[in-house]
């Protein structure tokens, strides 16, 4: 009796091994990408989008109405589908899409834009200049109504405060507050309730969700009822905590980065390329980096000062140190991007333009002329004490900081003493450093990432990270500047607003004329070089698009990364690589969503180097083959290892089975 219950269990052993390996069959393996983060967990940061040092992973987590393609100025549909420009009843109407829902399963609608754009308006948002109100017509049409026809309207509305964070079930009492306020100080305490508010986890209706955040790493999650899901190849986004480019480049050399954008020396780049997993595209940043002069230090408000120590630096030597082939030094400093410079070929030909090459015995000449002495290699102020000044750059940027490394250097040569000082770049971006003005020199963008001449100028005389520039460069930075060349006083600021207004080609050239002129006359920082952005992804774990053949693809990573990772990754253009992951695929032919180029208003222009095109809405279909993981993969060292466990058992039997 005894040997026959042996045998049943012993079949019942050989039962399980042989479903065993049917069951790892059908296991599924997880895809999970890599890139770096630089959030860290509350109380440092915080889940209220709306707060100040809030995570905000747009792309990823949260969508704006519509992806800005900078390279071709086309905008991609994403929670809108469409949109129309009603000039005769001074509206805009944006068509959303349906079937769309938050991370927690509240389905998205009007609301929900609504809601964020009331708060946008107590914010005190850009776009609320444009407009006077906003209402939804029906759960999925929303009706903008505006005030003013700007050239930038359609930026704003659809990508700038295109940016919707507010659901209504979350937020939705704030905006219904904020709608029925009557003061500014009844405004003012309705948004420092909402900021105090602290939800859960972020809540977006991107193809991620957030998962958790440690002093580590942030992880996202796939959101399953994501309206191109079935694109998204990619289960996971781990985002490791890097804040320097040299902990990036030992992720980059493990091959445990799978797409990022640390800077990197020509050697680095070279070292990489010889992996066989490591793919480089190299883009234009659409930007560039300058020495910015702080106006509160009264020595730095003498202009013979600035333009002395502009004198005084080899930009060549610093665009070098920066990063040889990668940066290259601006020809005329005027805040212009090269790309831009159509607009100002009538002062290039004029010859009203200063180059501020190196010249050492020129800048001398400005500083006595400033009244500093020079004695026994050292400049004195014209109260007798040694010219001192402090410069901050944003630590572990490893261009930057050798670039201002180097300006250290030529300005100490030179004979001003300068000391550097490099806080990690998360504090640098904020009101404790670069942000609140604590510095005499720093580094900061220029150019804005914007070929159109608005954005370059309005982050150097408006504001920078929504901070104003007399917050950033001292209560003593210059709104009105006297132009010689023109014969009269400019408000920096409302000719900035011409070039975010007008649709007058000749009004929108003689604004930004002024404003390069006003910027390479009187420095209120000092342009140095452009830069070109590198970009690392890994082929042995994913298949990418051709960066030749979908340049426009990479392009948009100037100024935004991770919404191009994001874009391409929702697009089916990230795939994971079947060799790797060890998984059968099935290839398949997915359509992109249809791109819509637009103007920013209901007129044409045809000035010089503007980025938007027309006001008509046309059509493209990208067409792309994608290729999605099955559910199966076999699990073959298991499946070998039951089968001979099931051989033993299989004796085992045998053997009771004789003795019987």
């Amino acid at each position: 009796m005894k040997e026959r219950i042996l045998v049943l269990i012993l079949l019942g052993v050989i039962l399980a091994s042989l479903v065993a390996p049917l069951v790892s069959i059908a296991q599924t393996k997880e895809i999970t990408l890599y890139t770096h983060g630089w959030w860290q967990p509350p109380p440092a940061r915080r889940y209220n989008p709306f707060a100040p040092k809030s995570i905000v992973i747009t792309g990823l987590i949260y969508e704006r109405l519509a992806f800005w393609n900078k390279l071709n100025n086309t905008y991609f549909p994403q929670l809108a589908e469409s949109w129309e420009i009603d000039k005769a009843n001074n509206q805009v109407i944006v068509h959303l899409r349906k079937n769309v829902y938050w991370h927690d399963g509240t389905p998205f609608t009007c609301k929900d834009v609504w809601t964020t754009l009331m708060i946008y308006k107590a914010q005190g948002r850009k776009i609320w200049d444009y407009i006077d109100n906003v209402t939804c017509k029906d759960d999925y049409t929303v009706v903008y109504h505006v005030k003013k026809w700007a050239y930038l309207l359609m930026h704003y509305l659809l990508f700038v405060d295109g940016l919707i964070t507010g659901p209504y079930h979350l937020y939705g009492k704030y905006a219904e507050q904020i709608a029925k306020a009557k003061t500014k100080d009844e405004m003012a305490q309705i948004l420092k309730n909402l900021i105090d508010y602290e939800p859960e986890k972020p809540i977006g209706t991107g193809p991620f969700m957030f998962d958790k955040i440690t002093s580590s790493e942030v992880v996202l999650v796939k959101f399953p009822k994501y309206y191109w899901a079935d694109k998204v190849t990619v289960d996971k986004i781990v985002m490791p905590y890097i804040t320097s480019n040299e902990v990036g480049w030992q992720y980059y050399r493990a091959g445990k980065l799978d797409y990022d954008v640390f800077m990197m020396p020509p050697q680095v780049k070279q070292e990489l390329q010889q992996k066989p997993f490591a793919g480089i595209a190299t883009i234009y940043d659409m930007s560039g980096f300058a020495l910015v002069f702080n106006f509160n230090n009264k020595w730095l408000q003498k202009l013979e000062v600035r333009q002395a120590i502009a004198y005084a630096i080899d930009r060549q030597k610093v665009a070098d140190a920066a990063g040889k082939g990668l940066f290259e030094p601006v020809e005329y400093p005027t805040g212009l991007l090269k790309l831009s410079q159509s607009w100002i070929d009538d002062l290039i030909k004029a010859g009203v333009l200063e180059k501020y090459q190196y010249n050492p015995d020129k800048a001398k000449q400005l500083l006595e002329k400033a009244g500093f002495t020079y004695k026994d290699g050292k400049w004195y102020t014209p109260d007798g004490q040694p010219f001192k000044l402090t410069m901050i750059a944003p630590g572990g940027w490893t261009d930057w900081d050798a670039a201002a490394q180097e300006i250290a250097n030529e300005l100490k040569a030179f004979g001003i003493d300068v000391e550097l000082t490099t806080p990690e770049s998360p504090s640098y971006w904020s009101d404790q450093w670069y942000l609140g003005g604590n510095y005499d020199l720093a580094i900061d963008f220029f150019g804005a990432w914007m070929v159109y001449p608005w954005a370059a100028f309005e982050r150097m005389f408006v504001e920078v990270n929504n901070r104003p520039r007399t917050v950033v460069q001292g209560q003593n930075f210059p709104e009105t500047y006297y132009l010689d060349y023109f014969k009269k006083t400019i408000n920096a600021t409302e000719l900035v607003n011409v070039l975010a207004t007008s649709f007058d080609p000749k009004e929108q050239k003689q604004a930004a004329e002024m404003l390069a002129y006003a910027a390479n006359h009187y420095l209120p920082e000092y342009p140095i070089a452009e830069k070109r952005l590198v970009i690392f992804y890994n082929k042995e774990h994913f298949i990418w698009p051709d960066p030749q053949k979908y340049y426009y693809l990479w392009q948009n990573a100037a100024g935004g990364h991770l919404e191009a990772l994001a874009f391409m990754i929702t697009h089916g253009f990230v795939k994971p690589n079947p060799e790797y992951w060890g998984i059968t695929t099935t290839p398949t032919t997915t359509t992109s969503p249809t791109t819509t180029t637009t103007s920013p208003s209901p007129t044409t222009t045809s000035a010089p180097g503007t980025v938007t095109q027309t006001v008509t809405q046309t059509s493209t279909q990208i067409v792309t083959t994608t290729v999605t993981q099955t559910v199966t993969q076999t699990n073959w060292g298991a499946a070998i290892g039951l089968f001979i466990l099931g051989l033993i058992i299989g004796i085992a039997i045998g053997y009771a089975i004789k003795r019987k």
